[in-house]
């Protein structure tokens, strides 16, 4: 009753909010404006200085029209750009820099945005034209849908004699996205307590001496190309599930093994920040009260970064999530799904492989159902991405004592 109390009280309380920042609307476009010429100006700049920034501000402007429009255009205001940083960095270097700086956040934004725009103008065309049939679940060949959990009463069938053919009729990315939901998940179960136990041993066990060593390999194997690890896995493991296993080799577990560890890393070097935020002084107290080293791993610094330890995992996802080379090297076949669904020795193609095994000849109906591939995997991984930041954010928050 006191919540319902409580949405009451804010509803009512909304039109008298909502009449005060309309009056307090034109302060905030002052003080905004106030805020915008002292980025772009400073403070109490003097004439030189004011006609620098202008020259300047106006020949960045003109490299960003003339990219847009006129190509052929660019190269002149870009050497008035490259001319007036010159001269500036001598006499006003923190003027200069500090355009720059906003230059490159401006133009870092207004990328992202054009790549987003043109992601979804793409895709909205075969959403429209297909909708719900992108999910569709394929048939048998008899006209059977197979079964899908729950959805496979509420998505329509698709033609699973054609298997991938969006000209065809069959646009569904349905196989796709099972498939990479697999390979996410394995490569989770490999990434996500190789890396926290890594993290743990480099932030509270190695030495001093030891961590150097490691943490730099680690590292390196970041900057591994992804093609470097499918061809390995190819050549390696494959041969090795043929051998031992009597297995048609590419597979699921295969394809999530490689990209597993290609995502640890990403889960090492960032649950290893969160563990180092941990302040010493709650391990020190733990084991000055006769805890040992593992009683104040396993009940307190672990539960102190649990916030960062999630935020990693959570990257390390997103990482395997849109990973494309690997997973196309090892398993590039297939166009329905697994049989059945939690066989993880069957293989198909993911969301990323699907795109890179398929643009080179797609064209029509095909190539704008692969744009629609590409907004689910931006969509799933910028709100990973977002949700790891916010739980790092707590992190951070909670540590300080905020």
């Amino acid at each position: 009753m006191s919540r319902l109390a409580a949405a009451v009280a804010w509803v009512a309380a909304l039109p008298g909010r909502l009449v005060r920042w309309v009056l307090d609307l034109p302060r905030r476009l002052v003080a905004g404006l106030v805020a915008t010429k002292r980025v772009l100006f400073g403070s109490d700049p003097s004439l030189d200085e004011a006609l620098f920034s202008v020259g300047l501000l106006a020949s960045i402007g003109a490299v960003v029209v003339t990219f847009l429009l006129a190509n052929d255009l660019t190269p002149y205001p870009m050497l008035a750009v490259v001319a007036l940083v010159t001269v500036g960095w001598r006499s006003y270097q923190s003027r200069t820099a500090k355009l720059l700086t906003v230059f490159a956040t401006v133009g870092t934004v207004l990328t992202l945005g054009f790549i987003t725009y043109f992601l979804f103008e793409r895709a909205w065309g075969p959403i429209q034209e297909f909708g719900l049939e992108l999910l569709a679940i394929p048939t048998d060949g008899e006209g059977n849908t197979r079964w899908f959990f729950w959805l496979d009463a509420v998505l329509p069938q698709g033609d699973g004699t054609t298997g991938w053919n969006p000209a065809g009729g069959n646009p569904s990315l349905l196989a796709a996205t099972w498939a990479t939901v697999i390979v996410t998940l394995v490569a989770g179960a490999v990434a996500a307590p190789l890396g926290v136990l890594g993290a743990l041993f480099i932030a509270e066990i190695a030495s001093d001496s030891l961590r150097e060593v490691i943490k730099p390999a680690v590292e390196i194997l970041a900057g591994i190309p992804s093609i470097v690890y499918g061809f390995i896995g190819f050549a390696v493991l494959n041969s090795f599930m043929q051998d031992a296993f009597l297995d048609p080799g590419a597979s699921f577990l295969i394809a999530g093994l490689v990209v597993g560890l290609m995502a640890l890393p990403t889960v090492v070097s960032v649950a290893e920040d969160a563990i180092t935020a941990v302040p010493s002084a709650m391990s020190d107290g733990s084991i000055a009260m006769g805890a040992t080293e593992w009683q104040t791993m396993k009940s307190i610094t672990i539960p102190s970064a649990v916030s960062g330890i999630s935020a990693a995992i959570i990257l390390g996802l997103g990482r395997a999530i849109g990973e494309t080379m690997a997973v196309a090297a090892i398993m590039a076949a297939g166009t329905t799904f697994a049989f059945p669904l939690y066989d993880v020795f069957d293989q198909s193609v993911t969301l990323t492989s699907r795109i890179a095994t398929s643009y080179g000849s797609a064209s029509g109906t095909t190539l704008e159902v692969l744009f629609v591939a590409g907004v689910m995997l931006f969509t799933i991984v910028a709100g990973m991405s977002v949700v790891a930041q916010y739980i790092e954010s707590r992190l951070s928050r909670d540590l300080g004592g905020e």
